[in-house]
């Protein structure tokens, strides 16, 4: 498991968010509105809330779970990619999504148990793997959607998830995590995940149709999505930065990083909103690390909850993304700006009361 557990990280979300730079074109294809993809978006991330809290109470082997739910990832991903109309695609989406939370949770809280003493630094590596997944899928999504087709680039770019599956279902290691134990002293904790996923959401769901309105094509828009990329050196090194600083202060210095990107994406021009995206992501993974390192040491309960807020977060910024179609960049950039505001806020409080064990 310590062999595949970081690579199915990068591979689940490849799977996952390839899918968001071709919303325009997935929406052209099965001549559907602008923004009536959303909920293809959206139902994933809510049954991943739904669930992520409860994987943990399954009473089946680990790898069973986590290796079903990339088997699931795969397979779903690639019937969703032959769907022939928008509702079977929005369908497979939700199926996709219910087997993608067997996957966050449980690998958070067994990271450290597989590495005992560097579970910080292994959950960093684990978010930057999420990082390259992210980034590359919504890259190559592009890229692909141009050169193959929209369908059979979302097909390829699931494939590879189903193939580690099965690594993972064949692992013999015994693997065991305590009975999940719950608690709502966290909200803190669940409230800044929740914040990372709404702000990474709203804006990459908006992206695409701004650069395609500043003229841009297919694979121009999958390029920009590559600043996803910007994000692992952050998040592989978080775990050095919370040793040294505090996840608090480690927090809040990746918000400030997400505030000044949202900033300098005002100009209507691609190249400031480039690199203001770029460096929004580099402070959302960094943070998103540090929330998964704390969260990990929780226990599973926690973990899961944990994953069940962040994904909250993506579930309500892909059904609030679309009315900002309609309105000027500036709006959507302010709720983003006051999010983040509250995160910020929150960081000191999101630290207390979850030492090693005490909640799992």
């Amino acid at each position: 498991m310590r062999a595949v557990l970081l690579p199915s990280g990068v591979l689940i979300y490849i799977a996952l968010y390839s899918v968001i730079p071709t919303l325009p074109a997935l929406e052209r294809l099965f001549q559907a509105a602008p923004g009536s993809a959303g909920l293809g978006i959206s139902l994933p991330f809510l049954l991943l809330v739904l669930l992520s809290p409860l994987v943990p109470r399954l009473r089946l082997p680990v790898g069973v779970v986590v290796g079903g739910g990339l088997l699931g990832v795969g397979v779903f991903g690639v019937l969703a990619a032959l769907a022939p109309n928008l509702g079977a695609w929005t369908l497979l989406r939700g199926l996709q999504g219910a087997a993608a939370s067997a996957v966050p949770g449980l690998s958070l809280a067994l990271l450290p148990r597989l590495f005992p003493g560097r579970g910080p630094e292994m959950a960093g590596l684990w978010v930057a793997g999420n990082v390259l997944g992210g980034g590359l899928g919504r890259g190559l999504g592009g890229v692909l959607a141009e050169w193959l087709g929209v369908r059979l680039a979302l097909a390829v770019l699931s494939l590879p998830v189903a193939l580690i599956a099965l690594m993972v279902l064949r692992e013999r290691e015994p693997l065991t995590l305590p009975l999940p134990r719950y608690t709502l002293r966290a909200w803190p904790l669940y409230l800044i995940g929740f914040a990372l996923l709404f702000i990474n959401f709203f804006i990459a769901n908006l992206m695409p149709y701004r650069l395609e309105a500043l003229g841009l094509s297919q694979a121009q828009i999958g390029g920009v999505f590559f600043a996803y990329l910007a994000g692992i050196p952050g998040s592989a090194l978080a775990g050095g930065l919370v040793r040294r600083w505090g996840a608090a202060t480690a927090w809040r210095a990746a918000f400030v990083g997400v505030g000044v990107g949202l900033l300098l994406q005002i100009p209507d021009h691609p190249l400031p909103i480039l690199i203001g995206f770029a460096l929004m992501m580099a402070g959302l993974f960094t943070a998103q690390a540090v929330g998964g390192g704390v969260s990990g040491q929780g226990g599973s309960g926690v973990s899961g909850s944990y994953v069940a807020a962040f994904y909250l977060g993506g579930t309500l910024a892909g059904l609030v993304y679309p009315p900002f179609l309609h309105t000027p960049p500036l709006a959507s950039l302010a709720l983003a700006l006051g999010v983040t505001a509250l995160a910020f806020g929150l960081a000191v409080r999101a630290t207390q009361g979850l030492a090693p064990g005490s909640t799992g």
